[in-house]
């Protein structure tokens, strides 16, 4: 018979998570003689596939790869009793193959049954209405953990600590400002906080040169964000910064600009007040009238173009705005000046928005001189 165990980590499963783990173990396919997959019947390709079928539903609070642990480690518990192909937790691993009193209940209640009643219970947890998976990291919520982790990268965060607790709440106004959740609800848990500062841990040659690993596999954003990021650490600092100080601002929270077209590198707070003070009606009527006053048109800054001189009366006085301060330096200034806008055609101002990095105003006319350029050689 097994031995008991009894430790803390599997009295943190529910009940639920420990039935849906035994079904993974002992329904799992291996028609092939080769890979153990998972169960047919839900359907899948992949074993995440399978987790990720439970999440809005089992998930608790736990980011998704926490999730996925979890399930995959419950699932591993139950595989010294089923012949399916897997060898789960083999005497001398980790834990052994030992099972709980609460494990070895699920087992002896469910091993008279036949598979079919086990998959019509598990079905129960997912699909059930009122519950919803949360939303993705967003780039706000990650440079202002990456900065975090940049001032304390040789360390291992704890969720309990009140230095996790406080960056928990940092990430929460963050959540807020862009709807991902309401007023003091808790989006991102102190543990996935903490899961996701060892993401970029990974990524790190800081922590990762004595042996320490890590934790690979987060979404993906935390590797392109790293690429951009750690080599300016002053940089990081002013963005988290900038982003802190522009939440409770109407810019920030303005809800017109819904999904952002062209979200910069900085993120999406600072792509909104970008927006907003590039729609200022009073800021551009103001400039187009100092530009009418000086030049007596409207013309492009980037490539001369004059709505007036093209479409007759139906583009008199038509031209965009762009905001020309970096984007990075938003969270220090207060107030925007006529000669932070250019004005700009629609064709440029959306080329200048276009990617990551968004360009400069000098980066769009020598691209376009360049283009210009090529064409009279060719």
């Amino acid at each position: 018979m097994a031995k008991i165990r009894d430790i803390g980590e599997t009295r943190k499963r529910s009940d639920d998570i420990i039935l849906v783990g035994y079904f993974l173990s002992r329904c799992t396919e291996f028609s092939d003689g080769e890979v153990p997959r998972p169960p047919a019947s839900l359907g899948v390709d992949s074993w995440n596939g399978a987790y990720d079928l439970f999440f809005d539903v089992l998930s608790d609070g736990r980011s998704q790869q926490q999730f996925r642990h979890t399930l995959r480690n419950t699932r591993d518990i139950f595989d010294s009793l089923f012949d399916n192909g897997r060898k789960g937790w083999s005497d001398g691993q980790k834990r052994g193959a030992e099972l709980s009193e609460r494990d070895r209940a699920v087992h002896d209640h469910w091993i008279r049954r036949s598979d079919e009643e086990l998959l019509n219970k598990v079905r129960e947890f997912f699909g059930r209405p009122g519950r919803r998976r949360n939303p993705d990291w967003t780039r706000d919520e990650l440079i202002i953990a990456l900065d975090y982790h940049l001032n304390n990268r040789n360390y291992d965060p704890r969720p309990e600590s009140e230095e996790i607790g406080e960056l928990t709440q940092r990430i929460a106004k963050v959540g807020e400002t862009l709807g991902l959740t309401g007023h003091e609800v808790l989006l991102r848990t102190p543990d996935a906080i903490a899961m996701k500062l060892r993401n970029f841990s990974s990524y790190d040659p800081q922590y990762t040169e004595n042996g320490r690993k890590g934790l690979p596999n987060g979404n993906g954003l935390e590797a392109k964000l790293w690429e951009e990021f750690s080599g300016r650490t002053d940089e990081v600092a002013r963005v988290a910064t900038g982003i802190l100080k522009l939440i409770g601002t109407s810019d920030a929270e303005a809800a017109t600009f819904g999904d952002i077209e062209f979200e910069a590198p900085e993120g999406r707070i600072m792509t909104r007040v970008h927006l907003s003070r590039e729609r200022n009606l009073t800021l551009v009527k103001k400039k187009k009238e100092a530009a009418l006053r000086k030049h007596g048109c409207l013309a492009c800054e980037v490539c001369g173009f004059d709505f007036l001189q093209t479409y007759g009366e139906r583009g008199r006085e038509f031209i965009e705005c762009h905001h020309i301060l970096p984007i990075s330096l938003l969270g220090e200034q207060g107030k925007t000046n006529l000669s932070d806008l250019a004005l700009v055609c629609s064709n440029c101002h959306r080329m200048i928005h276009a990617q990551r990095p968004w360009w400069s105003m000098d980066d769009a006319r020598a691209a376009l001189i360049s283009t210009n350029r090529s064409r009279s050689q060719g």
